[in-house]
């Protein structure tokens, strides 16, 4: 996207933005990044970024770090003043009680704020409900209490996940009844003495959803549905959120998680078998999509203020299914290798999850064995059994994911960009029937390729070299075993020919 053209075009969409001061959780993450980049670009006047202190590094350290290190913003190395000028700290927890804002902060926020984007949210999926409730629950409703008393307020923007609702076949644009009280479980957290006890009755609460995340997303939108007839309120559900197809550069991410994940160990030989669906629908969105869709609900929000405003952002228009994906991203194997990886491309599925864990011995124990082996005979230290402990707790959290398909309706999203000018849809693209898939995978595997793996394109026939080798080195491994398995057969069958014969002679012995 031309930087100069955006910046000089005018629009319904890009005026509502302009000279807002916008207060944004969540800003230090994957989607957070992006939504700096572009409210920058859309002339907002400040950007208030609830963060924390982490890892020994203050909030503005980290600010910092992340300005200066990721390629998506792509004016800091020319002129890093354009975003210091624009972002203002506000120290802050989101798993707080008033996110432990100071008196200060909070009334410079409730005073100034005229848009709240609430993209900040615990996705570890494995994570215990407790911590879970704290940030997706509890962080939830005390945003929205700041919101409500923010005295220019123009839209209250609630970033969930089309997972919320995964108990359901069908997925309506729609806020469902909660099956629980959201206020009555963080009460349960907050009065809780057995943490222990609380998270095996935790396991009961969330039976009908895979992990805690989904299941507190769920009740996070019951919160914000409380607040619809007190402020204008905007909620997007995206679904799994990979690379940004072009906006503002193609194929970047910051993280392996979900459909990242089973791309890059697939791509450098690690994941070798998946328990996946191959028929089922790849429900995949690219992250500027998602960015580019939530920034225009919530501008269609703020003048239709009496709608329920929360829309799907799915690819139900534009469907591709598990096998489609793997079909076309097999076809970069040998064109875009990683230079990293640990073997070649040998990704194998099966629908059946007892076949998955059986042939996980033979295509990821007993190989990351051998090469631990190696490692260790060569001084080094063994790192390949640990690594496929981490695979396989991944696999594990996306096989629900990838073994079920829902029916997510997206027409009240269809409705928002129907208000939009042709000028917004180019410059916010967010029509997902507009992708052109094939493009997109291959950008995604160079995406992740440069950005996860940080390989550099100079690199690049060093790494098809390398691939050569070790498809060489596994042809004959392959025919080294399959020798050894015929030759084990040939035995057995023999040595049984030898019993029947030994048989024979002793029936002809006792006669």
């Amino acid at each position: 996207m031309d930087l100069k053209e955006f910046e000089a075009y005018r629009s319904p969409m890009k005026d509502f933005y302009r000279g807002k001061i916008v207060f944004l959780t969540g800003g230090t993450g994957f989607l957070g990044k992006l939504y700096i980049e572009k409210f920058i670009r859309c002339g907002v006047s400040e950007i208030l970024l609830l963060s924390r202190a982490k890892k020994g590094k203050t909030p503005m350290e980290r600010l910092t770090t992340i300005l200066s290190s990721e390629p998506v913003f792509t004016r800091y190395q020319e002129d890093p003043e354009l975003y210091h000028q624009k972002i203002k700290i506000i120290d802050g927890d989101v798993s707080k009680h008033q996110l432990a804002i100071s008196n200060d902060d909070m009334s410079y926020i409730i005073n100034s704020a005229n848009i709240f984007l609430h993209a900040a949210a615990d996705v570890r999926f494995d994570e215990s409900l407790k911590e879970s409730v704290e940030t997706n629950i509890r962080g939830t409703s005390e945003i929205l209490k700041i919101a409500e008393q923010a005295k220019a307020l123009d839209v209250f923007i609630y970033v969930s996940t089309a997972f919320s609702q995964c108990n359901r076949d069908c997925i309506e644009e729609t806020f469902y009844p909660a099956k629980f009280d959201p206020y009555k479980l963080i009460e349960l957290v907050e009065n809780q003495t057995d943490e222990v006890s609380f998270e095996v009755m935790g396991k009961k609460i969330i039976e009908q959803w895979p992990n805690t995340y989904a299941f507190t997303k769920s009740l996070a939108e019951e919160v914000v549905r409380r607040y619809t007839d007190k402020i204008p309120v905007a909620v997007i559900r995206p679904s799994i959120v990979t690379t940004t197809n072009s906006d503002p550069i193609p194929g970047w991410t910051d993280n392996i998680y979900g459909f990242n994940g089973v791309v890059v160990g697939a791509a450098t030989g690690t994941l070798r078998i998946f328990h996946i669906n191959n028929d089922y629908r790849a429900d995949i969105v690219p992250a500027d999509m998602v960015i580019n869709g939530t920034l225009a609900v919530a501008w269609y929000a703020a003048s239709h203020r009496g709608e329920d405003n929360i829309v799907n952002c799915t690819v139900a228009d534009h469907p591709l299914t598990w096998g489609m994906v793997r079909d076309e991203q097999l076809k970069w194997q040998n064109k875009i290798p990683f230079l990293g990886g640990l073997w070649i491309t040998t990704y194998n599925t099966t629908t059946n999850y007892y076949i998955s864990e059986f042939l996980k011995i033979f295509y990821h124990i007993i190989p990351a064995i051998l090469f631990d082996l190696a490692l260790r005979l060569n001084s080094q230290k063994p790192r390949v059994l640990k690594l496929y402990r981490k695979v396989h707790k991944f696999s594990d959290v996306l096989r629900f994911f990838t073994n079920n398909e829902w029916n997510f309706r997206n027409e009240k999203f269809h409705k928002v960009i129907s208000h939009m000018t042709e000028e917004d849809r180019k410059f916010f693209p967010c029509e997902i029937d507009k992708i052109e898939w094939k493009e997109f995978l291959a950008q995604n595997i160079m995406g992740l390729r440069m950005y996860i793996m940080k390989e550099k394109w100079d690199n690049l026939e060093q790494a098809k070299k390398q691939y050569n080798r070790r498809c060489m080195a596994h042809r004959a491994i392959l025919v080294i075993w399959y020798f050894l398995v015929a030759y084990v057969v040939y035995n057995l069958l023999d040595f049984v020919g030898l019993m029947d014969v030994a048989k024979g002679w002793y029936a002809d012995y006792r006669k």
